[in-house]
């Protein structure tokens, strides 16, 4: 007669898999318990705060008075008001610029400061210094520089006669010339620290690829083209994130230059936020619902950028 085997390996391998189960239920309760602070800091310093910001941006608020819930009115008069678009046009020519000679110089001059000669450590201090620097005193700084009647740009410029008999320009206080006087100070303030980024992804590209490449005959424009460019890809699209963030939110630099002057000519929106919320008016509502709407430009371009980044990640 056949004789049944018995169960006990089965039992023995549901055992193992009720052992397996518990301990992986173990692990990730662990697990969530370490992330817990670190969720509950995010919660509170992050979620709270956008949420009470959309919450406010539903509202008439003054911050004196109680706040009137008006729905979606403050956007629909967003979306009716042409000077945001105004202002915001502002911030993508201050994008455009900014991002384009950031990138350049930054991956350039890195190039350069990667090698090693005498003083180069003098010159990578240099380059960084201004980012250092406080936004006011910076400001300042150039303020006195872009002076029309004794500043450093048009004494050089009479002294050497390069205007000849046109007036020394009014730099800042032209209305042609504001905004692109404003872009070159904040490129001379943070190509410095692209600099130090790029030099970091330089340094992770491995010797032997350059190595292999020379042994093949590659000259260094080939080495540069072929090699340094692709695999800079992602470093790239990173420093062009930071380029495009700041200044979609740019604001310092312009209040403290010009105050949005000559005729609203240099105006950017994080200043039209400003102005809406502590200017006689009071409109915190309004502000913060502009706010939310830059929050979500900012998002959008950033995902773009970083599947940008996949691609070029895979394609490496």
């Amino acid at each position: 007669m056949l004789q049944t085997q018995p169960a006990r390996p089965l039992e023995k391998r549901g055992l193992q898999r009720g052992i397996l189960g518990s301990k992986r239920v173990r692990d990730n309760v662990s697990a969530y318990l370490f992330l817990l602070p670190t969720l509950i800091l995010f919660c509170v310093f992050t979620v709270y705060p956008f949420l009470n910001a959309f919450y406010i941006s539903l509202c008439k608020w003054d911050a004196l008075t109680p706040m009137q819930y008006v729905g979606l009115d403050n956007y629909k008069r967003l979306f009716g008001d042409s000077k945001v678009f105004t202002f915001l046009s502002h911030n993508l020519v201050f994008g455009v610029w900014t991002v384009l000679f950031k990138t350049l110089l930054g991956f350039g001059i890195a190039l350069l400061l990667k090698e090693r000669f005498r003083g180069v450590a003098f010159f990578r201090a240099t380059f960084f210094m201004p980012v250092l620097m406080s936004f006011v005193a910076i400001g300042m700084l150039w303020q006195y520089i872009y002076n029309p009647a004794s500043g450093l740009i048009n004494s050089i410029g009479i002294a050497l006669n390069i205007f000849g008999k046109l007036s020394a320009p009014a730099w800042l206080g032209d209305a042609r010339l504001a905004l692109g006087c404003i872009i070159i100070v904040d490129i001379w303030r943070w190509t410095g620290y692209h600099v130090v980024i790029f030099m970091a992804g330089l340094q992770t590209i491995p010797t032997e690829i350059y190595e292999a490449a020379v042994m093949d005959g590659a000259s260094e424009l080939q080495q540069l083209w072929h090699i340094t460019i692709p695999q800079m890809h992602v470093i790239t699209l990173t420093n062009m994130i930071f380029c495009m963030t700041g200044a979609i939110s740019v604001f310092d630099l312009i209040y403290t230059m010009t105050s949005g002057g000559p005729y609203n000519t240099t105006k950017t929106i994080a200043l039209y936020v400003y102005e809406q919320a502590f200017s006689t008016t009071a409109r915190f509502g309004y502000a913060t619902a502009i706010n939310i709407f830059l929050f979500f430009i900012i998002l959008i371009i950033t995902v773009f950028m970083m599947k940008l980044m996949d691609v070029a990640r895979k394609n490496t």
